[in-house]
């Protein structure tokens, strides 16, 4: 299927490198419902990043961006994304948050776990954290799953003991060979080949992304999604699928 083109105006497109490794791939049970004309059920977890602080509008979320993404590469009625950030909330909280869901009678297809950049400014360790990652990527087995490790800002105080944390979670992820988004070599990266760019991703506060990193962000994920459902036969044909909903509260 074709890729996602996004960003055009910007000076550096999102680095294609750093996409979510290994490669996603549908479990069966999900495989065989996108076969029968099922929407791919997606979960969007997390924090601010997920919720969408510092994007102009609800829409330029990057779950919202994602699902936009997806229904124009898959057709309606292929996807439904639900966005389940929670501003501010940290690990041990998100893990209960997505316990709950992936004990839910319809559970999610495929989990999307953007974590860690609180618990580096709240305090823990890195032990702790690449511990909990651990807990929630053991009860998403079964289901596709994708980390998006900690966020690369300009305010980072400890840049050696921030990366700890982020190293944590990807050795959770990779323990697991759960495919990881290194959203943080990503942005890092720009940062160093396109310092006025990657300035430009950032809302006032210079912390939280804008519109633009959110598109990155969506950019990298759908490209991912689209690649793991056209390995999946198409079906007959699409049923009428909803917008992408808040989650409750849990």
């Amino acid at each position: 299927m074709p890729g996602i083109v996004l960003l055009a105006a910007s000076a550096l497109a999102c680095p294609p490198e750093v996409r979510p490794n290994p490669a996603l791939s549908l479990a069966p049970a999900a495989a065989e419902r996108v076969r029968s004309g099922a929407a791919l059920r997606i979960l969007a977890i997390g924090s601010s990043s997920t919720a969408g602080v510092g994007a102009s509008r609800p829409e330029a979320n990057y779950p919202s961006q994602l699902a936009r993404r997806l229904v124009e590469a898959l057709g309606e009625g292929r996807v439904e994304v639900t966005n389940a950030g929670v501003s501010g909330e940290s690990a041990p909280a998100t893990v209960k948050r997505l316990e709950a869901f992936l004990s839910a009678a319809e559970k999610p297809d495929l989990v999307l776990w953007q974590v860690g950049t609180n618990d580096v400014i709240f305090g823990g360790t890195p032990e702790r954290l690449g511990a909990l990652v651990g807990r929630g990527l053991d009860a998403a087995a079964g289901v596709a799953a994708v980390v998006i490790d900690q966020q690369y800002f300009p305010l980072i105080l400890d840049l050696g003991r921030y990366e700890q944390f982020v190293a944590a979670v990807g050795e959770a992820a990779a323990e697991r060979q759960v495919p990881l988004l290194g959203r943080y070599a990503m942005m890092k990266q720009w940062a160093a080949e396109d310092p006025d760019g990657f300035r430009h991703l950032f809302s006032w506060d210079r912390f939280h992304m804008n519109d633009k990193g959110y598109a990155c962000l969506a950019q990298e994920l759908a490209d991912a999604v689209v690649q793991a459902v056209g390995a999946v036969a198409p079906p007959p044909g699409a049923t009428p699928g909803r917008a992408p909903s808040p989650a409750p509260r849990r």
